[in-house]
This record gives C-alpha cells, sequence and structure tokens, in this order.
C-alpha cells in the first residue's frame, strides 16, 4: 500500500514539476519577447534560451529568426534551421513561413522550390500572411509550380486579408 502510495505521490510530483517548468518556459518567453520588442538583444537571446531549454515552441521559433536575421547574434543559418524545424515539430505557423524562405533564398540549405512551396503552404494553411504572399510571388513567377496568375491574385488576395500590406497594392 505504501509503495502505491509512494508511486502515486512521485507521478503527481513529476506531472506538477512538469507544469511548473511548462509556466516558466512560458514566462521566459514573454520576457524574451518583450526584451525583444525592446531591441534588448541580449536579454532576448537569454530568457529565449531559457524557454527553449524547458521546451517552449515559441521560443524555438524566435530564435530561429534571430539566428537568421542576425539580431543580437551573428548570422548563423544552421542554428536558424534547427530551430526552425523544432518549431515546425511541434506545429509553429512562422516556424513553417522560416523554412520556406530559407529553402526559396538557399540561406543554410540548397535552392528547394518544391520544399519552400510545401512549407509556405502549412504556413498558409494555418493563416500566416507573409506565406500567403510568397506564394502569390512563386506562382505569379512559375517558381518550383506552373505560372498561374489566378492562383497568385488568390495567395496575394488572401494575404492582404490577413493583414499584409505589401499584398494589398
Amino acid at each position: 500500500m505504501l509503495k502505491s502510495v509512494l508511486r502515486v505521490a512521485l507521478v503527481g510530483a513529476l506531472c506538477l514539476g512538469g507544469v511548473q517548468a511548462k509556466g516558466e518556459g512560458d514566462q521566459y518567453f514573454s520576457m524574451g519577447k518583450k526584451a525583444f520588442e525592446h531591441k534588448d538583444y541580449y536579454k532576448a537571446l537569454e530568457y529565449l534560451q531559457k524557454a527553449a531549454d524547458m521546451g517552449n515552441v515559441a521560443a524555438y521559433s524566435m530564435l530561429g529568426g534571430m539566428y537568421f536575421n542576425g539580431e543580437g547574434v551573428g548570422k548563423d543559418y544552421q542554428k536558424a534551421l534547427e530551430y526552425s524545424q523544432k518549431a515546425a515539430k511541434a506545429g509553429v505557423a512562422e516556424a513553417y513561413f522560416n523554412l520556406g524562405v530559407m529553402y526559396y533564398q538557399g540561406k543554410g540549405v540548397v535552392i528547394d522550390y518544391q520544399k519552400a512551396l510545401a512549407y509556405y503552404k502549412k504556413a498558409a494553411d494555418m493563416g500566416n500572411a507573409e506565406a500567403c504572399y510568397d506564394l502569390g510571388v512563386m506562382y505569379e513567377k512559375g517558381e518550383g509550380v506552373a505560372k498561374d496568375l489566378q492562383k497568385s491574385e488568390e495567395y496575394f488576395k488572401k494575404a492582404c486579408e490577413l493583414g499584409y500590406k505589401n499584398a494589398c497594392e
């Protein structure tokens, strides 16, 4: 009986520890995002790294963007790829978009319009306006797909509706 009680207590403690770590990860992410918005990239990196270490998938995505753009860190496309892939595996739309950009531009990977298209479509299906815009460009130019001006216009319209102003012009 005592073993059963101890086992239940141990499982409960482990579960609560996971909840606490998630809560802390969310707090670190919020602090990192705020520091990033204030262009305090050193603090942003510190907090986002702590959040990522606790499994915060939004932090993976932001870190991927920071390494891709060289914001507060040296540009490192391999780290950008690594963090973006982790976030994408967890279903983060921004990460799918970031991977699309990397494959479209050949940053840290070989240019692959088919992969870019697939990642952009995943992000667009999740409501990412920039991915919709980039899909519009790909269909307009016939990059990785047959040129299709009607489909291009549909993606531009969707991007505009989602708030991407460049698509509204």
